[in-house]
């Protein structure tokens, strides 16, 4: 098998194309900050939605392009022992003594005389006589099919291999956009919420607090509060800082 594989080219590629199954290609986002700064990307959760989409159906393509590739394998063994058995046949000048195979497992002895014509399966039940030297040509032409057929799918695969790793490496970039960005608007929320120091102008109360200065929320209601009642209770100015 390996010296057919050499000897049949692959076929040239459909012009402007860079695959035998039309795949579309995958572009690789350089500038993420212009990609979402597009209309349509403006939710980094349905940019995420539809790269994962195009990733499913990348993957799906690779499961069909490996079971055509298996079914080719599988071929081209097939397609060169008939291909060898068309020239033994040619060779033989005598009854020749062989088995087939009757049913599963179970096999008859039988004389085959010389021939100078095959039956050929092509499948979905039909078998067709051939003359030995065109039941040759066509066995030669289906194995130089296959093989083009099997390296225009190898093409593909790998082809197809990039463009799902584009698309993952894609994912991972806009995900990681997405993280960058709530993280920066977190800190920006938490920069712009001003406070509001609470300063005594005279020595604390032993019975207020031990602490001089505390911090509250800019929601505060701000006023000045003064304490009367006990003796030796100090005012306390409350002052918003800017």
């Amino acid at each position: 098998m390996t010296g057919i594989m050499d000897s049949v080219e692959m076929p040239k590629l459909p012009e402007n194309q860079k695959t035998f199954a039309g795949i579309p290609e995958a572009v690789f986002l350089e500038e993420i900050d212009s990609f979402m700064a597009q209309p349509d990307n403006e939710n980094c959760e349905k940019v995420l939605q539809r790269l994962d989409e195009q990733h499913g159906k990348y993957r799906f393509m690779a499961y069909n392009l490996e079971a055509r590739r298996r079914k080719l394998k599988s071929q081209i063994p097939d397609l060169e022992r008939s291909l060898e058995m068309v020239n033994v046949l040619r060779k033989e000048d005598e009854e020749r003594e062989t088995q087939f195979l009757l049913s599963d497992q179970v096999f008859i002895k039988t004389l085959v005389p010389p021939t100078k014509t095959v039956y050929l399966w092509l499948g979905a039940s039909v078998m067709l006589e051939y003359p030995l030297d065109e039941a040759e040509a066509l066995l030669k032409q289906n194995v130089t099919s296959a093989v083009s057929n099997l390296k225009s799918v190898e093409h593909d695969q790998d082809f197809l291999r990039d463009q799902i790793t584009t698309t993952e490496v894609n994912m991972a970039r806009v995900y990681n956009w997405g993280v960058k960005k709530r993280q920066a608007a977190a800190k920006t929320n938490a920069t712009t919420t001003p406070l509001v120091r609470i300063r005594s102008d005279k020595q604390p109360h032993p019975m207020i607090s031990m602490s001089s200065q505390c911090y509250v929320s800019r929601e505060l209601f701000i006023s000045t509060v003064h304490r009367k009642g006990s003796a030796g209770c100090p005012s306390r100015l409350i002052t918003a800082i800017h």
